[in-house]
């Protein structure tokens, strides 16, 4: 499992991306990034899109503007069909105010 800290400023949109080791294909997994408050309280959850051993998480500014500032934790998990759970990742997921919110 990797401990890592991910920032974001509230507005904007993100790509994370995570490459799973220690397995040799994630055919018929599925994976999810769980966002919570320090309280526990779910902020979101992203489901990951799987190619090869890698996921990618597209956190869109839709949904980012609604997260709060603050200090949040969050962690990834995959599954498979036989309700085999693993978490490959986890940390701080700290979201910042961002200086513009609309250029336009």
């Amino acid at each position: 499992m990797v401990q890592q800290t991910l920032t974001i400023k509230q507005g904007d949109s993100a790509t994370l991306t995570e490459t799973i080791t220690g397995i040799d294909s994630l055919s018929g997994f599925t994976a999810k990034m769980y966002i919570k408050t320090s309280a526990g309280v779910e902020v979101d959850t992203i489901t990951g899109g799987i190619t090869d051993l890698n996921i990618t998480y597209e956190i869109v500014n839709n949904d980012s503007k609604l997260y709060p500032i603050e200090n949040h934790y969050f962690e990834t998990k995959i599954f498979d069909g036989n309700d085999i759970v693993a978490t490959s990742s986890e940390g701080l997921f700290v979201v910042e105010k961002a200086l513009v919110n609309d250029p336009s």
